[in-house]
């Protein structure tokens, strides 16, 4: 058996270090990668899909969000029932159980002939993701020693960084080549892969853990679910129940009596779904913070540019998603780098790096125009993912750091439960504002449709010569000049809502360079000196 087993590692993990040896813990770190992949890669295969859904469906913006929106917050509450069934069934279990409902969600989507079957489909899809993707850190916890935890942790991010990388040209190539219905199995291959090393690799439930017959805060869960989906349904239907409702009302007043219910009720439960004691660690809730920005940073991001590339610029959906290759590249590079540093250097440092470069390409990217070329483009969608790369890595280990090692299997859980909870607010969010703001500048930029405007007749004049110099008579020329007329006035409104968009993630990016002059200075876990042969 190898000498540098963590501390940490239970008996389960013991024996299959004793049957594997040293080479286990790195097995076991592709097969969590392989499964992660395909799991986060269903996460954004779906975003260059959208229009396509859109169009089959007759979506607005509000009903399309939820596309993403109920994955990210299907996996958000499965998060919270990590620990449980780690404790009573064990990693295997929970993991070949994880990927056998993200394999039928996936076919489930496949054969979708409603908007309701969708959203349930990628709900399952999200259930998938939420119970792998913390047990992943808790193993990564248990199997690595301290100094090569940031390693480990760096490399593992490759799978949820080569998601945004490769995931948008995988589903623009799968609804190119067939329809938008590929997507949803376009990742199962890799699911069927991880289900095969599972019982191989996983451990299996740990004595002593299944001693304790730990039970689930079933109350919890049921409190915080209502409390998420009553909130992200509030947001979504305002533009079209109205925000001063009564629907729009009662939802928002549900949502935050039921997330008040679930912190009293978190405080008093012996065994509770989200551990109020971790957030008692000043290091983690301030780190914690940074994650959640993190979390609406990459979702949201990955959300609006393949939109914006396909409805604006009229990408195909597999350029809008070729187009996200080498920022994502730039993340598998930069995710090992800030991982191995975070073992060595002052986090904050790290952390502030990283804000400052998504903040600046948030800035840079709400100047876009319907005419941007596509390399300022991509070194923009490139100088964001380098920031996330400096983000995620170095936060996840402080926050994970800051907490005794009887807390760590619900500190892993909360650190991925908010980086999905900001994901699901901040697409829902941005989705909403996107629809607003489309509606606002389209309505201002027609009040200056009308007669009295010189420019417009002078326009319209042009416009309609050219259409009679293609062959068209002078009647319908004149009149298809209107419609041109009313296009570009449509796109323009388009891009200045974009605009308004990563504007407005720009400033929240700023802003969270503040919650660094909350974080108190981590401290760095010194790395083993090696034996002196001396002695």
């Amino acid at each position: 058996m190898p000498d540098d087993i963590p501390p940490l590692a239970n008996q389960a993990v013991k024996d299959r270090f004793a049957q594997f040896g040293s080479i286990y813990r790195w097995l076991l770190l592709f097969s969590m990668l392989v499964g992660s992949m395909s799991t986060l890669l269903a996460a954004t295969t779906i975003n260059v899909a959208l229009p396509a859904i859109i169009g089959a469906f007759g979506l607005g913006q509000d009903q399309a969000q939820w596309m993403s929106t109920a994955f990210l917050a299907a996996s958000t509450l499965a998060m919270l029932a990590n620990a449980w069934a780690i404790s009573n069934y064990g990693p295997r279990a929970t993991y070949v159980f994880g990927m056998l409902v993200f394999i039928a969600g996936s076919l489930l989507g496949a054969v979708s002939g409603t908007l309701e079957m969708l959203i349930v489909s990628r709900a399952m899809q999200g259930i998938a993701a939420g119970l792998l993707q913390p047990m992943s850190m808790f193993l990564i916890f248990q199997t690595f020693p301290d100094h090569q935890r940031g390693t480990a942790i760096g490399i593992f991010s490759i799978g949820v960084v080569l998601a945004p990388a490769f995931g948008p040209a995988l589903g623009g190539i799968a609804v190119d080549l067939s329809s938008w219905r590929l997507v949803f199995v376009a990742t199962v291959p890799l699911a069927l892969v991880a289900l095969a090393a599972a019982p191989v690799l996983m451990p299996n439930v740990d004595p002593e853990l299944k001693a304790q017959k730990r039970p689930l805060d079933w109350q919890g869960l049921i409190l915080i679910s209502i409390g998420i989906i009553s909130l992200l349904s509030g947001f979504a239907g305002g533009n079209r129940d109205g925000w001063d409702s009564d629907i729009s009302l009662l939802k928002f007043s549900i949502g935050t009596l039921a997330l008040v219910a679930f912190f009293f009720w978190e405080r008093q439960h012996a065994f509770p779904a989200l551990n109020p004691a971790i957030f008692k660690y000043r290091q983690f809730w301030s780190t914690g913070l940074i994650i959640a920005a993190t979390g609406l940073a990459i979702y949201g991001s990955t959300y609006l540019i393949p939109l914006f590339v396909q409805l604006v610029q009229h990408y195909s959906p597999t350029a809008a998603g070729i187009m996200m290759i080498p920022a994502g590249l730039a993340m598998v590079i930069g995710f090992p780098i800030a991982g191995r540093l975070s073992d060595r250097v002052d986090p904050r440092f790290l952390l502030g790096f990283g804000i400052i470069c998504f903040a600046l390409s948030a800035y840079l990217l709400s100047h876009v125009t319907q005419f941007t070329p596509y390399w300022p483009l991509v070194y923009w969608i490139i100088l964001s993912r380098v920031g996330i790369s400096f983000c995620m890595p170095p936060a996840n280990t402080t926050a994970v750091r800051a907490v005794p090692p009887h807390l760590l299997a619900s500190a892993t859980g909360g650190a991925s439960f908010l980086m999905q909870v900001g994901g699901a607010f901040g697409v829902n969010l941005l989705a909403i504002l996107l629809q607003r703001r489309l509606l606002f500048h389209g309505e201002h930029l027609s009040s200056a449709l009308n007669e009295s405007n010189s420019e417009l007749a002078y326009t319209h004049a042009l416009v309609a010569r050219e259409l009679e110099a293609s062959g068209m008579s002078p009647l319908p020329a004149f009149q298809a000049a209107f419609g041109e007329l009313g296009r570009q006035v449509s796109v323009e409104a388009s891009v200045l809502a974009f605009r308004d968009c990563f504007f407005v993630i720009a400033v929240w990016f700023a802003l969270v360079m503040f919650v660094l002059l909350l974080m108190p200075k981590p401290k760095l876990q010194a790395r083993p000196s090696a034996p002196n042969p001396q002695k």
